[in-house]
């Protein structure tokens, strides 16, 4: 049984890791296989206020929720080998990939739902600093790596955990997110140069 609070640990290290230096570092090369995560759903996100319209294409196909689908399927074949060794740590990484796939799915294809859900998600994509807050289903690797950055006003999560419901017992236990994350601070406004205020003004 020790085998599902690992593979839940595992899967969220994954998270981290595959989305910061795979998805992002090795996906800014426009020729990498990994090109579609960055330059196409990132794009796609900004322009469409955090909905990805291109959730609602078939989800197996040559184009970015494709690719995130095949990637998944693949991890997910690799590990296949280990369960007659680990049963319920494999069970458990297959339960995260489907879990993976139908949270950021559901996300992009509702905002609100992503905001009070998936507000480090959010953050993410909408927030100032594309670099940050790379765990998608839950927070937690990005409170380890100090990754974990809120916008400035927007919804964060009541926990460290990202768990909506939590027992009073162990919330008295965790830190709260704010000591652990940073706030990004608001896009700053650029000044109206002297010379026009007071033609304004003269006005």
């Amino acid at each position: 049984m020790i085998g599902i609070p690992l593979g839940l640990v595992t899967a969220n290290a994954v998270e981290w890791f595959m989305h910061k230096h795979v998805l992002h570092e090795m996906g800014r090369n426009r020729k990498s296989f990994w090109a579609f995560h960055f330059h196409e759903h990132h794009k796609v996100v900004l322009q469409h206020d955090f909905l990805d319209p291109n959730y609602e294409r078939f989800p197996l196909g040559l184009h970015a929720q494709g690719k995130e689908a095949w990637a998944l399927i693949g991890a997910s074949a690799a590990v296949a080998p280990m369960f007659p060794v680990a049963p319920f740590w494999v069970g458990t990484l297959w339960y995260c990939a489907a879990n993976y796939y139908v949270k950021h799915r559901r996300a992009h294809e509702d905002a609100e739902w992503a905001k009070n859900h998936l507000p480090w998600h959010y953050d993410h994509h909408m927030g100032m600093n594309p670099n940050a807050n790379w765990c998608v289903t839950k927070p937690w690797f990005d409170y380890v790596m100090g990754t974990r950055e809120f916008r400035d006003g927007g919804e964060r999560e009541t926990n460290v955990l990202g768990l909506v419901k939590l027992p009073k017992w162990l919330a008295k236990r965790l830190p709260a997110p704010g000591a652990l994350g940073k706030t990004t601070a608001p896009r700053r406004v650029r000044p109206v140069p002297t010379l026009v205020r007071s033609r304004q003004a003269a006005g």
